[in-house]
């Protein structure tokens, strides 16, 4: 290998992630399905119903913020 190649390559850092649809793909699910479940529950609280829904909702956007911030680390780690 020249100096040439070993400047064109992908970084090391890169060279061990892999393509992974779960990691990619479930933290934009659950974004979607906390948000339907804050709106249905900012519903419910303004009938008079429990706020149970609410309270999920913002527990699943909370733990979406959790899950983003570990696949940036992982993906800066290469895992």
């Amino acid at each position: 290998m020249t100096d040439e190649d070993e400047t064109t390559e992908t970084p090391r850092r890169f060279r061990t992630l892999r393509p992974n649809p779960l990691r990619e793909v479930l933290p934009w699910v659950a974004v979607v399905v906390g948000v339907v479940l804050i709106i249905r529950g900012a519903f419910d609280v303004s009938r008079h119903d429990d706020p149970a829904q609410l309270l999920i909702g913002f527990g699943l956007a909370a733990l979406v913020l959790v899950v983003f911030s570990v696949n940036r680390w992982q993906s800066k780690r290469g895992l």
